[in-house]
């Protein structure tokens, strides 16, 4: 009888069901901060336009909060193909991290309605800081556990640290840039979540070329 710690392929594969459901969910959630102008409140082209102009900081925040799910989406399924097996604390890390996924939306309505506030700021880059925090911890369990494929050697476990560790420290460079003022620390978050983005593209295309 398979005891209920001991690790499996069978968990492995529950969890990766559930991560794409949580990460489908957070990112239909972000979506519908962006409400449509109320009808009632614009009688001509030049009021819709300002309706929709003064949108800006939704769609700001939501490109945002679209990248960081993208990211750490990658991230996810790219710890996923290289561990082989989970068991019960595994899981519990991996739900940690979706716990913060799913509290992303809160933490993008939250920076939307308060753009020019500090405080605003730091929840969001707190958020992004636990969902880094669990990843290496999901990481570090499985890595010290023999959780991971057979086939994969010291440099992919090196590289996997790495990439987590350097993303955290860009990210706490931006929230940092809010002692000058929080639109430059949003900037600078957003900056390096495009070139994040760009190099997860970049990966992905010389897979399909190669």
């Amino acid at each position: 009888m398979k005891r209920p710690l001991e690790p499996s392929a069978e968990a492995r594969g529950r969890i990766v069901g559930i991560t794409d459901g949580v990460f489908a969910i957070a990112l239909t959630l972000i979506v519908l901060e962006i409400r449509v102008p109320s009808h009632e409140t614009v009688h001509s082209e030049s009021e819709l336009l300002a309706a929709v102009l003064a949108l800006a900081p939704r769609f700001l925040t939501y490109a945002l909060s679209f990248l960081t799910l993208t990211i750490f989406w990658f991230g996810q399924q790219a710890q996923h193909s290289l561990i082989a097996k989970s068991d019960r604390r595994l899981a519990t890390l991996n739900l940690c991290f979706l716990a913060f996924i799913a509290l992303l939306p809160f933490s993008t309505d939250l920076l939307a309605d308060f753009l020019e506030f500090r405080v605003a700021a730091l929840v969001y880059w707190l958020n992004l800081l636990m969902l880094g925090v669990t990843l290496f911890a999901s990481w570090w369990y499985a890595d010290r556990n023999g959780m991971l494929a057979e086939d994969i050697d010291a440099q992919t476990r090196r590289t996997v640290y790495q990439r987590i560790v350097k993303a955290q420290i860009l990210w706490a460079i931006g929230a940092a840039l809010c002692l000058i003022t929080p639109l430059l620390s949003i900037a600078f978050i957003l900056l390096v979540q495009l070139i994040y983005a760009a190099a997860l593209r970049g990966s992905l295309l010389r897979k399909i070329i190669g």
